[in-house]
């Protein structure tokens, strides 16, 4: 006898919606953790508020960025703070295309090479900053003692209490850092680029320089606009490594904008200073982001005419 009862519905997912499933748990982590502080922050750089006294919070509007902007001390840190990005993008990128060249090269051993690389990119960076701090000591680090065995100074540099050197050592230890990040892009970006160029360049009598310039860095355009823009926002934000290195002094010396924003949110206890110090911070490199891209001409070519 045929069996006439309805049989259970069957649920079948589209692709699309098997794709925004999987995505779901990233939105949601997303909107706790970067969107939801984001909006807060905004929200935030319109009041005045003080965490002791958390029952006295009132809105005043612009007043805190008055406030910043009529500050000193702010413009200080924007001047080193653009001082502290400048430098160690500018070295960052000219070292890590130099070091993605060399380890490009086909050779025994590169590989073993290739992986050191990485070290002190994986290093957490609280074990960096406190490494190089005995690293720049004045009268016990191994600078020091190197520059004077090699007769390149004849006193010991107080690397970390003069205002100069100190941004030179926040600097240094950034682009050390950070470095093996652009030399993994650009190596994987010379890795597609195809050797019958380079071929076709050697029989019409080019020779190394002009095969860079002609073939590897028009190749490399838009891996260094996306590397350049990404290292530009994270190092312009970038706290903790001059603040464990140096505290932000001698003074305020080292001040960028993100310890700026601490030592008014944390020290003085202003919190809405402090975000809407962050605000402006979004704002400039927002607009620093897509006058770069602009200027750069980044993904103008793949445009139909």
């Amino acid at each position: 006898m045929q069996d006439f009862r309805p049989r259970p519905a069957r649920f079948r997912f589209s692709d699309r919606q098997v794709g925004i499933l999987f995505m779901l748990p990233f939105l949601v982590t997303a909107a706790a953790f970067m969107v939801w502080p984001v909006a807060e922050a905004v929200r935030m750089a319109f009041y005045a508020y003080n965490p002791l006294r958390p029952d006295d919070i009132r809105w005043v509007g612009l007043e805190n960025f008055e406030r910043i902007l009529d500050d000193p001390l702010f413009w200080e840190s924007f001047h080193q703070a653009l001082v502290w990005t400048g430098w160690s993008i500018l070295l960052q990128t000219v070292l890590g295309v130099s070091l993605a060249l060399l380890l490009h090269v086909t050779l025994p051993g590169m590989a073993v090479f290739r992986g050191l690389l990485l070290f002190p990119y994986i290093v957490p960076t609280v074990v960096i900053a406190l490494n190089w701090r005995w690293i720049f000591n004045s009268e016990i680090g191994i600078v020091n003692h190197a520059l004077l065995s090699a007769g390149l100074i004849d006193q010991n540099i107080a690397w970390l209490s003069t205002p100069n050197m100190a941004m030179t050592s926040a600097v240094l230890l950034n682009v050390w850092k950070y470095t093996p990040f652009v030399v993994i892009c650009v190596l994987a970006r010379l890795q597609t680029i195809p050797t019958e160029l380079y071929d076709a360049a050697k029989v019409d009598g080019a020779g190394a320089w002009r095969r860079f310039i002609d073939i590897t860095l028009p190749m490399l355009k838009e891996v260094l606009v996306v590397v350049v823009v990404f290292r530009t926002i994270w190092t312009f934000n970038k706290f903790e490594e001059i603040y464990l290195l140096t505290r932000g002094g001698p003074g305020t010396s080292t001040f960028n904008l993100a310890v700026y924003a601490f030592e008014e949110g944390m020290a003085n206890l202003r919190l809405g200073v402090a975000a809407a110090t962050g605000v402006i911070m979004i704002v400039m490199l927002l607009v620093g982001t897509v006058i770069y891209v602009r200027v750069s001409g980044f993904g103008q070519e793949d445009k139909a005419p």
